[in-house]
């Protein structure tokens, strides 16, 4: 339900307002409480990394709701993203723990409390280093975008200029063409666009 909401409010459906959340926060809701009542008659071990599990979810349920009433919170997006990817990571390493596919693999005692420790520990290990990879997408994200905010008016229309082609309408460019020899060197006063200061054609070719 909530991936065929997505669907329709990407193709801009007559959908009420905020429906794409208030269904996603239904879908979190759903797992939790099958999550929850799942646990009858399992181990300790079962039982803890299922609980473990769900207070990622029950996360998920808040973050959610509340990006209903914050859209534009940079914070909840980032929590919920860090929620979600938590929640993927720890569905993989409970798999591992509990029907380890790999041959000959020793399974875990479920029973043991010094295992269970340990895997809470493993748990504590995914949220530092979802953190980790997150902070790392950050960064590269930050230094692409760096870079590409060094990219001057001037270096646009030299790639223009070099394509043959005409500056985009929403760029008003007003200038007087000095060019030296070796026509690098463009003195251009960039305004904001009008109707009138946008010149086309000849005037990007002198």
């Amino acid at each position: 339900m909530s991936g065929l909401v997505d669907i329709l409010m990407h193709h801009h459906a007559p959908l009420p307002q905020d429906i794409d959340y208030m269904v996603g926060c239904l879908a979190f809701v759903v797992e939790a409480v099958l999550f929850k009542f799942h646990l009858h008659g399992r181990t300790d071990m079962d039982v803890l990394i299922h609980t473990l599990l769900l207070y990622v979810v029950y996360v998920n349920i808040v973050v959610v709701g509340l990006e209903i009433r914050r859209r534009n919170s940079i914070v909840l997006a980032l929590a919920r993203a860090y929620s979600v990817f938590l929640q993927g990571t720890w569905f993989w390493q409970a798999g591992f723990l509990l029907y380890n596919p790999l041959p000959g693999a020793v399974p875990w005692r479920e029973g043991d409390h010094e295992q269970m420790m340990v895997v809470t520990m493993m748990f504590t290990w995914h949220m530092a280093g979802v953190l980790v990879v997150m902070v790392c997408i950050g960064a590269v994200v930050a230094a692409c975008e760096t870079g590409r905010c060094r990219q001057t008016p001037v270096d646009e229309l030299r790639l223009l200029r070099r394509n043959g082609d005409t500056p985009q309408a929403g760029l008003a460019v007003d200038y007087d063409a000095e060019l030296d020899s070796d026509g690098d060197n463009v003195e251009l006063d960039f305004s904001r666009p009008t109707t009138s200061s946008v010149r086309h054609g000849d005037d990007v070719n002198q």
